[in-house]
């Protein structure tokens, strides 16, 4: 049996808010498995994890597991199953850029044809471990994509499982730790012994008595050599970001601009970390689970589906027809966003479909009533930095604290005049990022430049020298050529 506790979160979440979660729409059915899509489309530079190259060509022919997409991260994506590559296309994307990306499209032959990765054979150590996450394509799968094995640096004091999940509607984190938490504990354990960290944390929000259940079950069947740490939160959004968990777990306050590894901590979903189990057995991700939810839906429920089916099969799963939605929401109500196109493949950071027909009531001006303000967890000013944006001056935006907005759409969601706060922040921080990396690339450009005048310098006076040098040789034979006439005279 693994050294655990249980205990009360004694911190609380300083803003934040009590939304409607609905949450019983997708747990009154078990997850289940569906069938296969007729086509699956693989996004190549938005699969997760940067920009790829394909590895495969048209009318190749793929087994499940067969490595397609290559990114400048390193990751690796694989066929979610047996195929094959019918073709290589612009293709719309499950994305908020809403565009579309050169994506793989490849036809399931139904054969269970694998192609897995040999397992790894406990003791290894961390470089190895970081080898197999990417050979596997393990990323982030509570909606960030980030490659997880940047993460794993020496020095880790503390794996934390982010089980809160406290987005309303959302059901997928709670159905994996409740269905494979065995694996979840597996993956923290190996996690962590490979990287020498002793106490793993798993914050889940107190209004799941059957994952805490499933949790010490598990560890009273684990033969872990970590400290399990089990911490009950308060149930409010948003207590499982990153940040905010760091602080309500450890009361660590992860410093503005830094991440939570830079303080020693490393944060993972459950979801990452029971795929990582399953990686060093030898299976990369080819599938994941999805919550299928909202009053629109006919029969909401969690399903297991391969990597890269189509939006419209997933709806079909919940004995919906796709064209009676005009658009579906992809991560839920708060931090989601909307798509219309339905054949878009689902990537492995789809963790929520969420269809329901909501009145959008049209934006009044701001009455200043500091509701937005109250109810922000990271304790910025919403208005001042909105004036700001809606005024141009990006700038400003900046100094009243924009970086550190976490888009957690609180604010939107208290705003009595129905003003589209969290939308503002994501156009000003994406519009920060790119002056950010346009100064970068400036800075980069004039150093190139200033670097190309000093070698032009110095190649000149090089030259100079050289001048210099021959002239002085010949000016000596010069002279001795004059001594030599007169003495001959």
């Amino acid at each position: 049996m693994a050294d655990y506790q249980i205990r009360r979160c004694e911190r609380q979440l300083e803003g934040g808010i009590h939304p409607e979660t609905q949450k019983a729409l997708s747990t009154t059915d078990s997850c289940i498995f569906v069938g296969d899509p007729k086509r699956l489309v693989f996004p190549i530079h938005f699969s997760g994890g940067g920009p790829g190259e394909a590895l495969v060509a048209v009318a190749d022919i793929v087994s499940q597991g067969t490595p397609i997409i290559k990114c400048q991260s390193g990751i690796t994506h694989v066929a979610s199953r047996a195929g094959k590559v019918i073709d290589i296309i612009d293709h719309e994307i499950a994305h908020p850029a809403a565009t579309k990306s050169a994506s793989i499209i490849i036809e399931p032959s139904g054969l269970e044809d694998q192609n897995y990765l040999d397992p790894l054979v406990w003791p290894f150590d961390a470089d190895t471990l970081r080898n197999r996450a990417i050979e596997a394509g393990i990323l982030g799968l509570g909606g960030a994509g980030f490659p997880s094995f940047k993460k794993w640096s020496e020095g880790m004091q503390t794996l934390i499982i982010n089980g809160a999940e406290c987005q309303p509607y959302l059901t997928t984190d709670d159905t994996l730790m409740r269905i494979d938490t065995h694996s979840m504990i597996r993956g923290a354990s190996m996690l962590s012994q490979s990287l020498d960290i002793k106490t793993i944390i798993i914050g889940i929000e107190d209004n799941k008595p059957e994952v805490l259940e499933a949790i010490e079950s598990a560890l009273k069947e684990s033969c872990s050599d970590c400290f399990f740490d089990v911490v009950l939160l308060d149930t409010k959004y948003p207590s499982g970001s990153e940040r905010h968990l760091v602080w309500l777990t450890l009361g660590i306050e992860v410093p503005t601009g830094s991440h939570a590894v830079e303080s020693g901590v490393i944060v993972h979903n459950p979801g990452t970390l029971a795929a990582l189990s399953r990686a060093i057995d030898g299976k990369p991700i080819t599938d994941r689970i999805v919550t299928l939810t909202g009053e629109a839906l006919a029969a909401p429920q969690n399903i297991v589906v391969p990597i890269g089916a189509p939006i419209s099969h997933l709806i079909e799963a919940t004995d919906t027809n796709p064209e009676s939605l005009t658009s579906i929401t992809i991560g839920g109500p708060m931090m989601g966003y909307s798509v219309t196109n339905f054949t878009a493949g689902i990537t492995k950071t789809t963790n929520c479909l969420l269809a329901r027909e909501v009145d959008i009531p049209p934006e009044s001006p701001c009455i200043r009533c500091g509701a937005c303000a109250t109810v922000c967890p990271v304790r910025l000013q919403p208005q001042q930095m909105v004036f700001a944006l809606k005024g141009g001056s990006l700038d400003r935006a900046i100094h009243e604290g924009l970086t550190d907005c976490i888009e957690c759409a609180a604010c939107n969601a208290v705003c009595p005049s129905h003003i589209p706060l969290a939308e503002w922040f994501r156009l000003g921080r994406f519009e920060a990022r790119d002056k950010a990396n346009d100064q970068r690339l400036a800075a980069k450009a004039r150093e190139r430049f200033e670097a190309r005048n000093m070698r032009l310098k110095r190649i000149s006076l090089e030259k100079e020298a050289k001048r210099a040098v021959r002239q002085a040789k010949t000016a000596d034979a010069l002279e001795k050529a004059r001594k030599a006439r007169k003495e001959s005279a």
